[in-house]
């Protein structure tokens, strides 16, 4: 008989226990260390610290022990912090958390602008728990065992962590985690439920996304769900846009300053409704608009900034990318008798191809998305108008941004810090740049 070599399959063994100190935090929050394997990023582990780790990937690292601990290292107060991936820095005391994310931004403004002694106002920041106002939980139905699972992502995985509380959602969301996880098995459609949204502004809403058309049952079971809890219940079905359950509902709405402005779930909508508030006041002391002034409000969304700006009499353009958040802005200008010319448009194309682009322009406000504008400012910088707001989400972007407005003759006036989202890595930076004449 004819033998057939198969080749033993290659087991990888782990790699050896290491052990050494940590030399500081990246910009996701990672202790990084330093070692004849060269650079490795441990999550979870702090600066200072003496740590036994274990290599894997090429840069990635698992914390195993700590021997010595930092200082500034906290206990999370959150029961699912060690598996559940919406929180990466509870270990690290609060205003250790505010530290870190300002010396990012100066180290990543130093590497790719060139610019050092920057002129901070003190950091923007509110209570570091129970601040959202907005929140996606992922949701799982398991037919065998009948079993839900309803929460958040794990670390770099799709595995789903089931929550019955959460520390960082605002008080009327967590409220409503445990009722939904006693209402959701009993719709029939609960298979074809993808994910779940849950917003608190002046109303409270709950998002449901279904991969298909919801049944007479389940929309009676919704209904009274919502009129149980009082609040909104909208719905996503197949690839349709967002429709409430009750077509005579009137749209959810929330205030950016003194301004009262209709959104429609799903579309964009700041998480931290103090910090938000907080923002428009900066933007608005840094832009000082007046009236009959040109601003340009670039990535505007539904008027968030837009609408407090033309209060003040200035003459706004705001151009968004979304066409429904644009109708949206338009809607909101109207209802408030405010004078806003709307505009659609890529903001990553060449603007010569836009109606507006020749308009005269005296202030630039930006809030793009992370990947920053990287057109846009090319663009701004060409038509040089007087003074430029940069509120950003992703400090990598905004400086290679800021390197452009330096090079086209722009000065950095001041800078913020906006720690919208306490208990994570993620930076919120706000920036006013001044023409030099």
């Amino acid at each position: 008989m004819a033998q057939i070599f198969r080749p033993q399959k290659r087991v990888n063994k782990p790699a050896a226990v290491q052990q050494q100190r940590v030399h500081g935090l990246d910009h996701q929050g990672r202790g990084v260390v330093r070692g004849d394997l060269g650079v490795r990023f441990v999550a979870g582990a702090l600066p200072d610290e003496l740590i036994r780790f274990r290599p894997h990937g090429h840069y990635e690292a698992e914390l195993i022990s700590i021997t010595e601990a930092s200082v500034s290292r906290v206990t999370p107060p959150c029961h699912y912090y060690q598996q559940c991936g919406g929180c990466d820095l509870q270990h690290l005391s609060y205003p250790q958390q505010v530290q870190h994310k300002q010396q990012v931004v100066i180290e990543l403004l130093q590497k790719f602008a060139q610019l050092e002694a920057l002129h901070w106002l003190p950091a923007l920041c509110a209570e570091p728990w129970h601040y959202r106002r907005r929140t996606r939980l992922a949701v799982h139905w398991d037919g065998k065992q009948r079993r839900l699972l309803l929460g958040y992502r794990s670390r770099s995985s799709k595995t789903i962590v089931a929550v019955k509380h959460c520390l960082t959602i605002q008080a009327e969301l967590d409220q409503l985690l445990q009722p939904l996880q006693q209402l959701l098995p009993s719709l029939l459609a609960i298979r074809s439920l993808g994910h779940i949204e849950l917003i608190a502004t002046e109303q409270t809403v709950l998002l449901a996304r279904f991969t298909c058309a919801l049944g007479d049952a389940d929309r009676k079971a919704l209904q009274q769900f919502a009129e149980q809890h009082q609040l909104q219940v909208w719905l996503q079905c197949l690839d349709q846009p967002p429709q409430p359950l009750l077509l005579q509902q009137a749209l959810p709405s929330y205030r950016s300053d003194s301004a009262l402005l209709n959104f429609v779930p799903g579309d964009f909508l700041q998480v931290n409704p103090t910090l938000s508030d907080a923002m428009v006041k900066q933007v608005l002391a840094w832009l000082q608009p007046q009236a009959g002034e040109a601003i340009l409000d670039l990535y505007a969304g539904s008027g968030h900034f837009s609408s407090p700006l033309a209060q003040t009499g200035a003459a706004v353009t705001a151009v968004e990318g979304i066409p429904s958040m644009v109708a949206m802005l338009q809607h909101n200008a109207t209802a408030a008798g405010l004078t806003i010319n709307a505009e659609c448009a890529n903001l990553e194309r060449p603007w010569q191809q836009f109606r507006w682009h020749q308009q005269p322009l005296n202030k630039v406000l930006l809030d793009p998305a992370r990947a920053g504008a990287a057109q846009a400012i090319d663009e701004v910088v060409q038509r040089r108008p007087l003074r430029v707001v940069y509120v950003s989400c992703a400090p990598d972007t905004f400086a290679r941004d800021a390197a452009v407005l330096k090079a086209g003759g722009y000065q950095l006036k001041e800078i913020a810090l906006v720690d919208m989202f306490p208990q994570t890595h993620h930076i919120e930076t706000m920036a006013w740049f001044e023409r030099e004449q």
